[in-house]
């Protein structure tokens, strides 16, 4: 399999090549392929190949599947450099609030990230912000488990806002044998406050997990490089999806937790480096949606539109109430117009049998008028009686009938103007602009090596 190099490798080509050299990986021109080494185990491989799926899928606009092939790749090789992907993928799919807590995930535990990468996930995080509700949690008790409609978020102080749909929400904190609850009520573009008091302090705060520089690998060959000018001294810094790693043996460089499946939990720091295997992260050169600068603009499933929008519910409710107005009315009338045609037809066959008896004058109306039934011939008075009333019975169903079926147009033809308004002119993005992502993953397995590069430049 092979991988195109994008534009980013001439940059780095041009500014830090003793960092490339080093890393046992020469300058190559723009556009000349690598190939992939085998993947030592096939979980790596899987990893690798989900992760180009992932990239195909983001740059062809096809952001749920995006979706679901990052959030494959985490749950095989939790390197959070493939969080800011996730994240971007479920902002451009809406799916608003595992975008916002991935963003800030990756801030936390990617120590490592450029400033170009940190401030694409801050930029996304506001955006979150302003398009869905968050919680701010507070509890005295430090070491207090925090969850949320049931859901655990994880342990006193929380680092981060709580991301959460608009509406209500009940918050739940233990903490050895206490315990407290709140509800809140988040409304989009809001931060929320939540305090759960349970009268005590509880544990000592612990370290805010990405806090600290994870350990730098110890360069395995002596055949490195001088860095350039202002760069730092190989071995000193970690290796990163945007940077080249220093320090790496002669035949390439491996990515953080990248041998077997890491069994850590999402909040713990990821492994260090090895040099028994890894996976690439990309084939494509144009992850143009991957710009931080591109809004998330993608057209929303209808369904999480509609869901968030009290006034299609109001379109919607008035259309349901206009059309059983309108069945029952409707129905009425032709049950009753069925029951008087019925009743009529039996005055007609006892008139036609006993026309000796009935005044020929009346033959033709045996019946009154409606509103006097004292005209009605002897012995037709229960007959026309009832004819009565079933007329009566039309005749009221009429104006039910009437406005149901109005209200049901309005209700419709209301909701679909306003999704045409609101919802439909939303239009799903494409990879037709420059990204400003870049990621480079190099992978190692013994007597083979590669890099991975993602983005254009």
């Amino acid at each position: 399999m092979k991988l195109r190099a994008c534009a980013p490798v001439l940059l780095l080509s041009l500014i830090a090549p003793a960092v490339l050299t080093e890393a046992g990986l020469t300058s190559f021109p723009l556009g000349e392929p690598l190939s992939f080494a085998q993947a030592s185990d096939p979980v790596t491989e899987v990893a690798r190949q989900r992760y180009e799926d992932g990239v195909k899928a983001y740059d062809a606009g096809r952001f749920e599947d995006a979706r679901t092939a990052f959030l494959q790749v985490y749950t095989l090789k939790r390197h959070p450099a493939v969080l800011l992907n996730l994240g971007q993928s479920e902002l451009r799919s809406n799916h608003l609030e595992d975008a916002g807590k991935h963003f800030q995930q990756f801030l936390r535990e990617h120590a490592s990230a450029t400033p170009e990468q940190r401030a694409a996930a801050e930029k996304a995080i506001a955006d979150v912000k302003r398009r869905t509700g968050f919680i701010v949690v507070a509890a005295d008790a430090n070491g207090a488990d925090i969850s949320v409609d049931g859901v655990l978020i994880g342990k006193a102080p929380l680092p981060d806002p709580v991301f959460v749909t608009p509406g209500k929400h009940t918050l739940f904190a233990t903490y050895q044998d206490r315990s407290a609850t709140t509800q809140v009520d988040a409304k989009i573009g809001v931060a929320t406050p939540a305090t759960l008091t349970l009268g005590t302090t509880g544990a000592p705060p612990a370290p805010v997990a990405g806090a600290t520089t994870p350990a730098t690998p110890t360069p395995t060959s002596p055949a490195a490089a001088t860095p350039l000018p202002g760069q730092p001294p190989a071995g000193s810094t970690q290796p990163t999806p945007g940077t080249a790693a220093p320090g790496a043996t002669p035949s390439g460089a491996t990515i953080p937790g990248a041998t077997t499946p890491s069994a850590t939990a999402p909040g713990t720091s990821p492994a260090a480096p090895t040099s028994s295997g890894g996976f690439t992260l990309s084939t494509s050169n144009t992850m143009g949606s991957m710009n931080p600068d591109q809004t998330a603009s993608g057209r929303e499933p209808f369904f999480h539109w509609y869901a968030r929008k009290p006034l299609a519910w109001v379109g919607t409710g008035v259309a349901g109430v206009g059309l059983v107005m309108g069945i029952v009315g409707t129905a009425i009338r032709a049950n009753a117009s069925g029951n008087a045609d019925d009743i009529g037809t039996e005055i007609k066959a006892f008139v036609a049998k006993n026309e000796s008896t009935i005044p020929a004058n009346r033959r033709a109306q045996p019946c009154g008028r409606r509103e006097d039934p004292s005209g009605d011939l002897p012995g037709f008075e229960t007959a026309c009686g009832t004819l009565r009333d079933e007329l009566d019975s039309y005749d009221g169903a009429l104006p039910w009938a009437i406005t149901g079926w109005v209200l049901l147009g309005v209700g419709v033809v209301g909701t679909a103007t306003y999704a045409m308004i609101d919802w439909y002119p939303q239009k799903q993005q494409t990879a037709s602009h420059g990204p400003r992502i870049t990621a480079i993953a190099p992978f190692v397995a013994p007597g083979q090596a590669a890099l991975g590069v993602a983005g254009t430049f």
